[in-house]
């Protein structure tokens, strides 16, 4: 079996086309010093991210 280092997270699709090539995926950042690793071109989701409410003033 063969290893793909890939960055996390691995869309849905990627994780498929490689597993359908035999590829066991592990994530880029453990790659051993001087393996090829393939950068993603997309960036990112940015999450949504939950509104602080601002507390109630003491009256």
């Amino acid at each position: 079996m063969q290893i793909a280092y890939e960055p996390h997270p691995v869309t849905p699709e990627r994780k498929a086309e490689l597993r359908a090539q035999g590829f066991k995926i592990i994530d880029a950042r453990f790659a051993p010093p001087g393996e090829v690793v393939e950068h993603k071109d997309e960036a990112p989701k940015q999450r949504a991210r939950k509104s602080r409410t601002e507390p109630a003033e003491a009256e």
